[in-house]
């Protein structure tokens, strides 16, 4: 179970946004980091584009992003790593229905009922 904080790729910081999706082996995955430096340093050793910014979520927050990229990816790939001509990179994987399972049953809470997305 990853850990707060839970730091997603947007490439617009706003309620809806869908969060960069990646394909590990032939596997879609929501890429999910522990910090925002992570985050950046894979985006920037990809072609993905200068759009793509890290945005730390609440819990909550990466709990109705995971729900949202149901029928999308079946993977989360924690702190995946810069990318490398070539490939041949290790990415540590987990269930996204796993995932979600375990942040319905975690007892974090949004104490505010915010949920809302914060920029880093």
């Amino acid at each position: 179970m990853p850990q707060p904080p839970y730091v997603l790729l947007f490439e617009e910081a706003a309620p809806g946004a869908v969060p960069l999706m990646i394909s590990v082996d032939d596997r879609g995955a929501l890429p999910l980091f522990d910090s925002a430096e992570k985050a950046q340093v894979f985006v920037a050793s990809t072609d993905f584009g200068p759009d793509w910014k890290p945005v730390e979520v609440s819990g909550a927050s990466l709990l109705a992003v995971l729900e949202a990229c149901r029928g999308r990816v079946g993977y989360v790939a924690l702190n995946p790593p810069p990318a490398r001509e070539g490939g041949g990179m290790k990415v540590e994987m987990g269930g996204l229905e796993e995932l979600i399972e375990a942040l319905q049953t975690s007892e974090e809470e949004d104490l505010f009922g915010i949920g809302g997305l914060s920029q880093n």
